[in-house]
């Protein structure tokens, strides 16, 4: 894989930002607050027998690229790994303009790796335009088309069938509805695409949530190619990204067991540990915002997750002293209650790729770690002894990673790390994460047990730890 430049450390207006070519041969720039980032610099000194003054630069030039990969989860529950794999073999080749490498894995068969496309042609500007936000820039350069939430600017000559270039607004400037050209410097080319709904359709229809694809993309700089989940039947497979499907596969949720997804929303895992159930014993499935319940609820129908029970409740009160409650009845629980549990809380999600901006605060950066440590305290509590924790997030930071790992260690005694790459090892995956950072309060051995997908992987940042209460 080519690199780029090196990125320079720039300073303008109270923003310290990082302004680098990309791989994709187009102009990227990736903005921090500039106490954002000392933060990130301190949190990264953390790190023990690391001696790179550019950690932070590579890590910003990281996060700004695409991963080069597409990654789908099978529900086995209701499609065989064949019938997926020819499903998605079937549209690459009908789609895609160079062959790529499609993976599957014996002992995961829910999982398919495709990557190994080259992409080196440059790529036209067209001179008809679309403008879009940045969320809905992320996903197109993943492989998404654009759909109708995602559209700010669109003039009104545009037909279905007309090619259009694809901009990102990456300032958070451009109004909603915008009919002229968006002629400002912050915005950043992605692609090219088909119209396929106009702007009658996309900004004065009548419902509320319009929905559907307004731009089908043929071309994007990061050469991923366009694919979805409709492939198949709705519920048949999922993209997800990798490290999601990891972190399930090491909680080894089996048939019969008892089981707590703290923080459930919107049901990808969730979906995951009851299709690795078989359907036989019990998920609850915890979401505290009613909106995020709906939607979890309607995931579970969709996927045929029939041994989850989803309930509205705040995962930091789900213990009480009632030791005659039924879990099937849902929260407040006694202690010891659960064979397993999942704590995948809220996080400062810095492990998204890729970043086209950020727009995160010093004190909302700062007020995850309590919250995670109120979780997880409530975790330890409803754990059965001999029961198994997974703490993940999808985060690069220390503090949210590793630090609340030596400090659960040192607050619960009963907590035991149980090596990652051992179940992996079981598991013949063994070639993708590494393991976590070695700081104040874990010993190196420690470290090593824990699961971190970071700048050594072409896929999202996302940390994993798994603890045994003894």
């Amino acid at each position: 894989m080519r690199k780029g430049p090196s990125p320079q450390l720039l300073s303008r207006e109270g923003i310290i930002y990082v302004k680098m070519q990309s791989i994709e041969k187009s102009l990227h720039v990736v903005e921090f607050k500039d106490d954002v980032l000392r933060e990130l610099s301190m949190d990264l000194n953390r790190i023990r027998n690391v001696r790179d003054s550019r950690k932070l630069e590579k890590l910003i030039e990281w996060l700004s690229r695409a991963p080069k990969n597409t990654v789908f989860r099978i529900n086995t529950i209701l499609c065989t790994q064949n019938e997926a794999y020819s499903c998605i073999k079937k549209s690459l080749n009908q789609n895609l303009k160079t062959s790529v490498i499609i993976s599957t894995f014996e002992n995961i068969p829910e999982l398919i790796i495709i990557n190994g496309w080259e992409y080196t042609h440059e790529l036209p500007k067209l001179s008809k335009e679309i403008i879009v936000d940045s969320s809905c820039g992320s996903a197109i350069l993943r492989g998404a088309h654009i759909y109708a939430p995602g559209v700010l600017g669109m003039p009104c000559n545009l037909n279905q069938g007309d090619h259009v270039s694809v901009y990102v607004d990456l300032k958070q400037n451009c109004k909603k509805g915008l009919i002229k050209q968006y002629d400002s410097h912050s915005k950043l080319f992605v692609g090219n695409g088909v119209v396929r709904m106009t702007r009658e359709s996309i900004f004065k229809h009548t419902a509320e949530n319009i929905s559907g694809i307004a731009i089908s993309m043929t071309d994007v700089i990061s050469g991923v190619p366009q694919l979805n989940d409709e492939l198949l039947p709705s519920g048949h497979i999922l993209l997800q990204n990798l490290p999601s499907i990891i972190c399930v596969r090491i909680l080894d949720p089996r048939p019969g067991e008892i089981i707590l997804d703290m923080c459930a929303a919107p049901g990808n895992k969730t979906t995951h540990i009851s299709s690795l159930m078989k359907n036989q014993g019990t998920v609850i499935a915890l979401e505290k915002i009613k909106s995020k319940v709906e939607k979890l609820r309607s995931n579970l129908k969709i996927f045929h997750a029939e041994n989850v029970r989803a309930f509205c409740f705040d995962s930091t009160k789900a213990v009480c002293n009632d030791n005659n409650r039924n879990v099937v009845d849902g929260p407040p629980f006694y202690e010891n209650t659960f064979d397993k549990i999942l704590l995948d809380g809220p996080c400062s999600a810095l492990g998204q790729r890729p970043q086209l901006c950020n727009n995160i605060s010093c004190s909302q950066l700062r007020s995850y770690v309590p919250l995670q440590r109120k979780l997880f305290t409530t975790a330890v509590q409803l754990l059965k002894p001999s029961g198994i924790l997974v703490y993940s997030t999808c985060t690069i930071t220390i503090a949210e990673n590793e630090g609340i790992v030596a400090w659960a260690l040192s607050k619960f005694p009963k907590l035991e790390l149980v090596a990652i790459r051992k179940k992996l090892s079981a598991l013949n995956f063994e070639n993708f994460p590494m393991s976590g950072y070695e700081i104040d309060g874990l010993t190196p051995e420690q470290s090593e047990k824990l699961c971190r997908f970071g700048v050594e992987n072409d896929f999202v940042g996302f940390f994993i730890a798994c603890f045994v209460k003894t």
